[in-house]
């Protein structure tokens, strides 16, 4: 039709300036016109790439689940952020993942409005979008309750899966990544830091210390009377040194300061004595004292133990839990120590916080940390508890069973009541997480907190107040909760950002 229009224009002589602009008429009209559709083309690129950024990011943030439901995932974000409604028809979405770059492209058809007239119906235009996840520079410490009450309920099988699941999405793909550094401190009512640390120069092994002995006579100190057992040997855990050390990052010097080392724990074979009120729980030797002998007497006798062989926990009493595992970039040794922690004994939560602070801190005891102004590197710490601070008390002479802060009777806490033990330890908590915050204001430790089928509001609003801030505290009634915390905290921790 367009044809035969031009050959009459062309044949009829008259109007020379009519025939003119009818011939160019339809390229003018074309050339403006394309400049609609194009702009129509812009407009469906803009909002293709907008929609491929949240599916990215949705993707990034959700990396422990399957490809399928990765697909899924973006699909549903991209469609929500670009509706059936608008301009243009966008085709299929392709996602790749290679180690933390999430990549994402698609392509959208434009009907045109005027260059239909030339033969072109529509035009279609790409956009892409990547998205990195940006994990240089963590080093993060998580310090978990291990303490009896975790095995009730399922809650250490819990606690492991939701612990390993932050693992994973911080690793990614990685396995020994640069970046990334965790460390484990499990805790109940004391540490273990590892028996390989026995020679470091940071633990008491001649009795310097003025705690060390405080149980035995005669002077002798805790590695003497294990070294005079037969079967039980120091397994790595240590007691609180004097306050206000006990919840400060002082570095150990034997010579300037015997107090500033670590004592063995050693919690004392305790009087055969079966009748309330003095019945004792961990007697584990005959004292082979007189009947004139005190309880005190029969406690700290020190002949009882030579050459002897002891049953059950005996000197362990109280601290069996899984030794601390050092700021590693292994994702299997901090896997593997995850899956071998245990629930056993009583609640020191502030115990747990000095040794996670010292773990991700750069000065001796640990020195896997990288020093506070390192810009490259930020840091954390991940608490988590099932209950109160307990001290263990007892109505025997020894007013408490044993921990890291030995028996209530000696005041090691600052008092001698175990009415006001446990609040004390509450009081000990409450500083050594002001100290974290406080200990490079340049750029502080970040510190998240998260209770487990807590109920007390005193301890609640305790973990509160020790988070660096009110949304960073995570209340976790329920084990399907404290997985999904441990996800957000993971998330947080990643930091998304956009990178083309």
């Amino acid at each position: 039709m367009l044809a035969r229009r031009l050959a009459g224009f062309l044949g009829d002589r008259r109007g020379n300036v009519a025939i003119i602009f009818g011939i160019a008429f339809i390229p003018i009209v074309v050339a403006g016109g394309s400049g609609v559709d194009l702009a129509r083309a812009f407009i469906v690129q803009q909002r293709l790439g907008h929609a491929l950024d949240a599916a990215a990011l949705a993707v990034g943030t959700s990396l422990e689940k399957t490809d399928a439901q990765l697909e899924a995932l973006a699909q549903s974000f991209f469609d929500a952020n670009y509706p059936a409604q608008e301009l243009g028809v966008p085709g299929a979405l392709a996602m790749a993942i290679n180690d933390n770059v999430i990549t994402m492209s698609a392509s959208a058809d434009v009907d045109t409005a005027f260059m239909r007239i030339v033969g072109y119906n529509e035009m279609s235009v790409s956009a892409s979008s990547e998205v990195t996840r940006k994990l240089t520079g963590l080093e993060v410490v998580l310090v978990l309750d291990n303490t009896g009450s975790m095995s009730s309920n399922g809650k250490i099988t819990a606690l492991k899966s939701a612990s390993t699941e932050l693992v994973n999405i911080l690793f990614g793909d990685q396995t020994n990544p640069d970046y990334l550094k965790i460390g484990l401190v499990p805790f109940a009512a004391a540490v273990n830091v590892g028996t390989q640390y026995l020679n470091s120069g940071w633990i008491d092994t001649t009795g310097a210390s003025s705690y060390n002995g405080l149980n035995f006579s005669e002077g002798r100190h805790a590695l003497q009377v294990y070294d005079m057992l037969t079967n039980k040997s120091w397994n790595g855990c240590v007691e609180a040194r004097k306050m206000p050390m006990d919840v400060e990052d002082t570095t150990p010097n034997a010579d300037d300061d015997p107090d500033t080392l670590w004592v063995p724990y050693f919690a004392p074979d305790e009087p055969d004595i079966w009748s309330w009120p003095n019945y004792y729980y961990n007697s584990y030797l005959d004292d082979n004292a007189s009947s004139d002998d005190s309880p005190q007497e029969r406690q700290e006798k020190y002949s009882k133990y030579d050459n002897k062989s002891v049953s059950g926990d005996g000197p362990h009493y109280n601290c069996k839990t899984q030794p601390i595992t050092p700021l590693t970039n292994d994702k299997q040794d901090v896997l593997d120590a995850i899956d071998a922690m245990n629930a056993t004994g009583n609640t020191n939560i502030s115990f747990g916080m000095a040794w996670g602070w010292r773990v991700v801190s750069p000065t001796v005891p640990f020195t896997e940390g990288t020093a506070y102004d390192d810009k490259k590197f930020r840091k954390a710490i991940i608490l988590l508890t099932d209950g109160d601070n307990v001290i263990g008390q007892t109505s025997n002479h020894n007013k408490s069973t044993y921990n890291a802060y030995g028996y209530v009777k000696d005041a090691r806490l600052g008092t001698t009541s175990a009415w006001t033990a446990d609040a004390k330890l509450d009081e000990r908590t409450s500083t050594v997480c002001t100290n974290i915050k406080n200990a490079n204001p340049d750029r502080p430790i970040t510190v998240y907190t998260i209770t487990f089928q807590v109920s007390g509001d005193a301890t609640k609003t305790l973990m509160r107040n020790c988070a660096t801030d009110p949304e960073k505290y995570f209340d976790s009634p329920s084990n399907a909760e404290l997985t999904a915390n441990f996800k957000i905290i993971a998330g947080e921790l990643s930091e998304l950002r956009i990178s083309k």
